[in-house]
């Protein structure tokens, strides 16, 4: 158990600093694309969910302020 707490805290002691440095450095965009996070991208919701309120707001259509149709 000693043996795995020691090299736990020398894990943390080295991580800190390889972070920053990798931050720091922005040495990330050297890696390939594959490999570094995907952006999120924007829900398309089906038009039977118009009326749904999304983020504490009510989705406006294209068809006027209150969603109405034409």
């Amino acid at each position: 158990m000693d043996v795995f707490l020691g090299y736990f805290i020398w894990g943390l002691i080295l991580a800190v600093p390889v972070a920053w440095v990798v931050w720091h450095f922005r040495l990330l965009r050297l890696l390939p694309r594959w490999r570094l996070p995907r952006a999120r991208r924007a829900v398309r919701l089906p038009p039977q969910l118009q009326p749904v309120v999304i983020r504490g707001r009510p989705w406006r259509g294209v068809h006027g302020e209150r969603g109405e149709r034409e």
